[in-house]
């Protein structure tokens, strides 16, 4: 349901391994760390021309490449501990040219604040028609599994598949909540960025997760929420509910063991 986001990935990584790497400096160029202790930094950064910059951030040997455009927040979202940020400016073909290289250190107050975020891939704010829709559907929730289900019978109702995007998608794609919504429709990636910001903007904890399920054979894109009164995090999949429609067999919430997770946001 999302064919083209994990080749583009596992295709950055191994480019990133075989660049000329040369040092640079840009006065315009920065890493933002004021909000560190929502677990996510920020780029500054005004190139002269169109290039092509990236974004690589390391922990340990994970590694998530992001490109740079105009939203430029990232998550530190593999717990507390030491990690590595470098930008990279495209010069020729596979060839970067390193802009800046910063070991970050992520000390927590709450592991799940990180979840709470507006991030490039789930971008949101409070004045937005989604965001809106969100404290509306949830505005007499007693709990947070309340909000959870609110939310996603809105979503599984009013969303549907777009089967023509899925093959004109553009590799560097990053969903639009309000597009999604204002469409009605969407990919698997669409989904979980919506349904992820909703659940944000709510206070409820929530990751969009990229990776393989069981009975699906292109790569998907689901979220995982956290619901407090159980201490648990549970695994929601609104791209493949909202396709099967009503069914009583079908329950809400998914065997995690049915699903492989490559990355998380």
């Amino acid at each position: 349901m999302l064919k083209l986001h994990k080749i583009v990935f596992s295709l950055v990584i191994i480019l990133l391994l075989q660049f000329t790497t040369v040092f640079a400096q840009d006065s315009s160029l920065s890493i933002d760390k004021s909000k560190l202790e929502n677990g996510i930094i920020s780029i500054n950064y005004e190139p002269e021309k169109q290039v092509i910059t990236k974004v690589l951030i390391n922990k340990g040997d994970i590694k998530y490449t992001y490109d740079l455009n105009s939203n430029n927040i990232f998550p530190l979202q593999l717990g507390d501990g030491e990690y590595t940020v470098s930008i990279l400016e495209n010069v020729e073909d596979n060839k970067y040219k390193l802009m800046i290289r910063e070991n970050v250190n992520l000390k927590s107050i709450n592991k799940n604040e990180v979840f709470l975020q507006s991030i490039q891939i789930i971008n949101w704010n409070e004045n937005m028609k989604s965001i809106k829709k969100a404290k509306e559907l949830t505005k007499n929730a007693k709990s947070d599994k309340e909000k959870m289900v609110s939310i996603y019978n809105y979503i599984i109702d009013n969303i549907s598949y777009d089967n023509s995007k899925i093959n004109n998608i553009n590799p560097n794609y990053i969903p639009s909540i309000e597009e999604t919504l204002e469409s009605s429709n969407g990919i698997c990636y669409d989904y979980s960025a919506l349904f992820a910001a909703m659940l944000r903007s709510v206070d409820v904890p929530t990751k969009l997760i990229m990776g393989r399920k069981n009975d699906i054979e292109t790569y998907h894109a689901w979220n995982q929420v956290y619901l407090k009164d159980t201490d648990e995090w549970v695994t929601i999949d609104t791209t493949y509910d909202a396709a099967i429609g009503s069914n009583l067999d079908n329950s809400m919430i998914k065997d995690e063991k049915d699903y492989i997770i490559e990355k998380q946001y």
